[in-house]
């Protein structure tokens, strides 16, 4: 009998080893190895293999010394999160400490009121976070020493309301783990900047939606969701949960079957909401209410998502990451067998606009066509103030492209045609510098011209486009 896990690394760029390390780095070679432990019933230690060769003993601490950079973090289900907090109180004062030499303060009296001001820029990001939540809250600050006779403390945090300021542990739970996170994600970030030591950290949280309101529940699934895709990510979250909201916000997820012998299945995010939501593990979500505190870009179709990905990811990469790109296919046709089209996208949202109504924090924003200059009087004359409607303005398109493009492609560049026309001559032609597809080829161009664009779109493919997607860009970040 032996328990075996493998574990695949990718080790970034940022990911420092420091001299010491050296042999070790040297032994992995990075940026891309795994590293298997094999657990046996008549062996006293385990054995390790790198890229499914067999380590030698005298190798392993090689290993381990690799595995020392990577902190891991176990959090519990129904553990109080305000005693975590508190076990945590040495690695927040180490991370005051720190801070507090670097600026080289003289004197007792500077010293601490140097941790007063270091304890105040460290807490204003949770106080931003939290205010987002609770209405009436004025202030939050870390309750830090203000004489030697308190230099042997415990942390806690102080919230003030109304003017009146309370202990940590008299709010509630959604508050309290709220607040938890928020302190390890502090501690764990600090810890990145010790040079050559902790370089990454991996939390394995047991059902973090517990005991929260829907709010508090999709603002921790959203926190989630940043902190472990953050630009310089060096964080990743692996969390089991019954929420429909925190799998929305998840990168993959797992789907867990007890029957005669357990089986785990793996699915992509959108069959798995559907499989729980149908085995009454999680509720079932209106498409046009899921990923709530995010604003939905609801465009005509497949192609036109390709599109929208690539060209957002040229103009304004962080913010593809702060929006969900929906067509009208992929979130209907499971349950109604719609397939897309203008008309039926219209349709579809006169149907739900009193769903659409309840997204009262992030809007839907639609994307119609140049030549839907009706179907756009009919969205904007629903007046809901949470559907935002956008059309491709035909002024802006590419002269050398007629009426008969009726869709996006009238504002493709005249250097994707050509492309098109290098995959296959037969279906683009070019009279007088102007450009034609015959109706019959129109879905084989679109079809083409997408393999395109996901496989190199280029800056200057936006010369028709950019102004018209940077609006949408500006809409966005209002709504985030």
């Amino acid at each position: 009998m032996e328990i075996k896990i493998t574990v695949d690394f990718s080790i970034p760029p940022h990911f420092k080893f420091i001299k010491k390390l050296e042999n070790s780095r040297h032994f992995l070679s990075p940026p891309n190895f795994s590293i298997t432990k094999i657990w046996t019933k008549d062996t006293s230690i385990p054995q390790f293999l790198l890229n499914d060769k067999k380590v030698e003993i005298s190798d392993y601490e090689k290993i381990q010394q690799f595995l020392s950079l990577i902190k891991f973090r176990y959090i519990p289900n129904r553990v109080l999160p305000i005693d975590i907090i508190k076990k945590e109180h040495q690695a927040l004062r180490d991370v005051i400490i720190r801070r507090v030499s670097n600026k080289k303060p003289t004197g007792t009296d500077e010293v601490f009121k140097e941790i007063e001001k270091i304890s105040k820029i460290m807490t204003s990001q949770v106080s931003s976070n939290l205010k987002e939540t609770i209405t009436n809250l004025d202030n939050i600050r870390l309750a830090t020493p203000s004489s030697l006779s308190e230099m042997i403390f415990a942390f806690g945090y102080k919230l003030t309301e109304n003017g009146f300021e309370t202990d940590d542990y008299m709010h509630g739970s959604g508050i309290q783990s709220r607040l938890m996170f928020d302190t390890l994600y502090l501690i764990d970030k600090d810890y990145f900047q010790r040079f050559g030591w902790t370089q990454a950290a991996i939390w394995a949280i047991e059902e973090p939606e517990s005991s929260m309101h829907s709010d508090m529940e999709a603002r921790i699934a959203l926190f989630l969701h940043k902190i472990s895709n953050s630009e310089d990510n060096r964080l990743q979250i692996f969390t089991t949960s019954h929420s429909e909201i925190l799998l929305q916000y998840s990168d993959k997820g797992f789907l867990i079957k007890k029957e005669k012998s357990s089986k785990s299945y793996t699915f992509d995010i959108d069959k798995i909401l559907e499989e729980t939501s149908r085995l009454g593990v999680s509720s079932w979500t209106h498409p046009l209410l899921q990923f709530p505190l995010t604003p939905l870009l609801l465009v005509e179709g497949k192609f036109d998502k390709i599109y929208f990905d690539k060209a957002i990811e040229l103009i304004n990469p962080n913010i593809l990451s702060k929006i969900k790109i929906l067509y009208l296919e992929n979130i209907t046709t499971a349950r109604t067998g719609k397939t897309g089209g203008v008309q039926e996208l219209v349709r579809y949202l006169k149907e739900n606009s009193k769903v659409i109504e309840n997204r009262h924090i992030t809007p839907v924003i639609v994307v119609l066509d140049w030549d839907s200059r009706t179907h756009e009087e009919t969205l904007k004359g629903l007046n809901i103030p949470s559907l935002k409607v956008f059309r491709w303005n035909e002024t802006n398109s590419n002269p050398n492209l007629g009426e008969e493009f009726k869709g996006l492609e009238r504002f493709y560049t005249d250097r994707i045609f050509d492309e098109v026309y290098k995959k296959k001559s037969s279906i683009v032609f070019k009279t007088n510098n102007k450009y034609t597809v015959k109706p019959s080829d129109i879905d084989e161009f679109k079809k083409l011209s997408s393999e395109i664009i996901e496989k190199e779109l280029q800056k200057q493919d936006l010369k028709y486009s950019e102004q018209f997607i940077s609006e949408i860009i500006t809409e966005i970040k209002e709504n985030i």
